[in-house]
């Protein structure tokens, strides 16, 4: 739909395509589209490469979506060609048959010579496996990755996993090699086959531990190094570059954590891991209990005083809203080229990490673009040509969906199949702003139900896509703030869009709801602005020009 920009720093480095670093592409395979694309966004957090990951879910039937198609799989293999590889993971029985059917419709041998279909479980090795590729991987590295991924589920279960043969072998490339104890490439014992190089040491301050993103920013950061790099954590050690292992270490907030080098650019990697600790490998720095105050940055007054300005999102009625293709196009277009000055923009001011905010923002309308002109298209088929039979059917919806994919929205406009006079396209005529709500409303709803708070923090940035779009094709127009006095911002909550542009007078911002793990939040941290959140409904009862007096130390809000 847009162009994505790459994120920038250190802490999600793309390792550059090359024959000697390849970059190895997923397709994931469900009976269900909405499981797909949840599992997909889900890895697509832990990846420094998101394009590399495709699904090819469901079949055409509106009444009943559930199911896998070979030929939607074969389609997505060709849309993900490669010179790597690509591995192919699958959730029920089924999808198995459908996967292998694909590659033997396939016209080009040596393309179905370069995918593998896993036996690895959907989710974990989904996210392992996205982690393994963009670290730049090759096929069988990130198909062991997928197949072990499970280990870290067993371990903190209390389990015994049951690896591979060859993962135990002398063949296993991981750098700790098997002995007593151990579990999906971690020791549970010390080893006397520790690199002999220098070490680097850091305390754990993610409250959370090494979970995850964290771990899955480890992973790609040290994945270049051609050193060998073993982490240890109490009498565990694990492959510095591999998600699972990491994951094994069940490393806990506090615990020291050391990095084992060995090697010609070992020192480079120490510093890698002492910088991505620095940074809390990534996750914003913990606010303590934060029941009104999360992460804002002290005042130089203890007490802000200001008046009320009562931050509102466009005046629409969403409900009422019709569009057809092209002004949803064109309004996704217009709200991507926002996107692209709100980067800039905001890089400029605070910083690139704040920056990416927005650049992740731009994926995230491409692919929600692309899963509404999908729906659309299920629940409103284009018309097939009058003559040519089953047979014209299917390529005209082959075409339709190929043009769904990869090229932009107006070129995907484009390359929608022809019809004829007698059948005019009642796609056309659809509502593509109804179809996009109820997208972006399941799409929200989902990472609202994840257990992670700041996977469920990111909800809100679906919700602002979301406004951002129907504001466009509603010609609605954000309020603009004040310019001429400080004043304390008051709303129900704060999309990153809007906290990305509020002017150096706004003072602090209070909200009757908010989230400490939002964009939003981090933003008024990047611009040293206090950020209020939990402050209940009260706060929603005053109006535009009444005076708020916050108290700094104890965060109490309140009327003078």
């Amino acid at each position: 739909m847009t162009q994505q920009k790459p994120l920038s720093g250190a802490v999600f480095a793309i390792p550059a395509h090359t024959s000697e670093n390849p970059m190895i592409h997923l397709i994931l395979v469900s009976h269900h589209p909405d499981i797909a694309r949840g599992i997909a966004a889900l890895a697509a957090q832990m990846s420094a490469a998101p394009d590399t990951i495709h699904t090819a879910a469901g079949i055409d039937d509106a009444d009943n979506p559930v199911g896998t198609d070979a030929v939607r799989i074969m389609q997505a293999i060709e849309d993900a060609a490669n010179p790597d590889g690509i591995l192919i993971l699958v959730d029920l029985g089924s999808a198995i048959l459908s996967a292998q059917t694909a590659l033997d419709l396939l016209d080009d041998p040596a393309l179905a010579a370069r995918c593998r279909i896993s036996p690895a479980p959907l989710v974990e090795g989904a996210i392992s496996a996205a982690v393994a590729a963009s670290s730049g991987a090759d096929l069988a590295t990130v198909a062991r990755e997928a197949e072990q991924a499970l280990s870290a589920k067993q371990a903190a279960l209390g389990e015994n996993s049951a690896i591979p043969d060859e993962a135990n072998g002398k063949n296993n490339p991981l750098p700790c090699e098997a002995g007593e104890g151990w579990g999906g490439g971690v020791k549970t014992s010390h080893s006397d086959n520790l690199p002999t190089g220098d070490t680097a040491t850091i305390t754990l301050t993610n409250r959370d531990g090494l979970h995850a993103r964290p771990a899955a920013r480890l992973a790609a950061a040290l994945a270049p190094y051609q050193s060998r790099l073993i982490l240890t954590c109490s009498d565990k050690q694990a492959d510095g570059k591999s998600l699972n292992q990491l994951a094994l270490l069940q490393a806990r907030c506090g615990d020291c954590l050391t990095l084992h080098a060995d090697g010609d650019d070992a020192a480079a990697a120490l510093q890698t891991f002492r910088a991505l600790a620095a940074a809390n490998f990534g996750d914003p720095a913990d606010s303590g209990d934060g029941k009104l105050l999360a992460r804002a940055t002290p005042a130089n007054a203890a007490t802000i005083r200001a008046a009320v300005w009562r931050c509102a999102p466009p005046q629409h009625d969403g409900n009422a809203l019709h569009a057809d293709r092209a002004a949803f196009t064109e309004a996704v277009a217009a709200v991507a080229t926002r996107l692209d000055a709100l980067q800039n923009q905001t890089a400029a001011r605070l910083g690139a990490a704040a920056g990416d905010i927005f650049a992740a923002h731009t994926q995230l309308l491409a692919e929600l673009g692309d899963a509404t002109l999908e729906r659309v298209s299920r629940l409103n088929p284009p018309p097939l040509r009058s003559e040519g039979g089953e047979g014209h059917a299917a390529e005209n919806a082959n075409a339709f969906f190929a043009g769904a994919r990869g090229e932009g929205v107006k070129n995907r406009v484009a390359t929608a199949p022809e019809t004829n006079d007698k059948h005019p396209p009642t796609h056309d005529a659809a509502n593509y702003a109804a179809a996009w709500q109820q997208e972006t409303a399941n799409a929200a709803a989902a990472l609202a139900a994840l257990p992670d708070p700041y996977l469920r923090a990111r909800a809100a940035d679906i919700a602002d896509l979301a406004q951002q779009v129907l504001a466009q094709l509603a010609d609605a127009a954000d309020t603009a703030a004040p310019d001429d006095a400080p004043f304390i911002l008051v709303a129900r909550d704060l999309y990153p869009s809007r906290a990305a542009t509020l002017p150096a007078n706004c003072l602090a911002v209070v909200l009757a709801d908010g989230d400490p793990c939002s964009h939003a939040a981090l933003l008024c941290q990047a611009a040293q602005r206090p950020y209020y959140h939990g402050a209940g409904d009260a706060v929603l009862a005053l109006t535009d020009g009444q005076i708020l007096e916050i108290t700094r130390d104890s965060g109490e809000i309140r009327q003078p």
